[in-house]
């Protein structure tokens, strides 16, 4: 367990491309221990809430049913619909650098509808950021030797913690009337960040099947528990 957190840590210190490790100990290890960790990253930051919450000091968002539709829909469309889709779009391109190019401008262009709806804005802020994608695409490949290798090596940092942190903020979603207007957005969304980290360390240590099957396994466990305590 030791071991696994520390690898974990080193590599949150300093995200890069890994080799795809082939070692089954260390996969049952690192599965097992952040699988742990995550669960108490969720705890502990559902008792902050909950204690925030008692003294008045955020506001109650609720979420959408997930069991309008009955338990075992829930746990296909959560555990395994959810995942599935999710780790496909947001954790694939961590090891496709020219492709995550156009994923972070079709991020920040899909953001701008959170904070606009004015069509000129959101029409002249695609075209720009369009146009920067190509441009610092381009820009990436006429680099080579050593330069090349450091822009990637910072882009990359850069790419993993944007990553995480969109796929947590998409989240907003899942609770009703809350916006980026109300700091405790931050609280709703940590979660899904802290697990946005983890499955992008998994993508890249073991492969993508790899954090589609962290991610159904975290919430194969997290729906039941929301049944028994709804």
């Amino acid at each position: 367990m030791k071991t696994a957190l520390l690898s974990y840590w080193q590599f949150l210190k300093y995200p890069r491309l890994l080799r795809i490790s082939s070692s089954k100990k260390d996969l049952k290890n690192d599965f097992l221990t952040l699988l742990v960790l995550n669960f108490l990253f969720a705890s502990l930051i559902m008792a902050i809430y909950y204690a925030l919450l008692s003294l008045k000091l955020i506001i109650e968002y609720n979420e959408p049913d997930m069991f309008q539709w009955g338990f075992l829909m829930a746990l296909l469309l959560g555990a395994i619909v959810a995942p599935i889709n999710e780790e496909c779009i947001f954790r694939w391109q961590l090891r496709k650098l020219k492709v995550s190019i156009y994923f972070v401008m079709l991020s920040l262009m899909f953001s701008m509808l959170w904070f606009t709806k004015d069509d000129y804005i959101l029409f002249f802020g695609g075209l720009i950021l369009l146009a920067f994608a190509i441009v610092f695409h381009i820009v990436m490949n006429r680099l080579h030797g050593k330069r090349a290798s450091l822009a990637w090596r910072r882009y990359f940092i850069f790419l993993f913690y944007f990553t995480a942190i969109i796929f947590g903020l998409v989240h907003i979603s899942n609770f009703k009337g809350l916006t980026f207007a109300d700091p405790s957005f931050a609280l709703y969304t940590s979660s899904q960040i802290f697990g946005g980290l983890t499955m992008g360390y998994f993508r890249l240590k073991y492969g993508l099947p790899y954090s589609i099957l962290f991610h159904c396994s975290f919430n194969l466990i997290a729906i039941p528990i929301s049944w028994f305590l709804r």
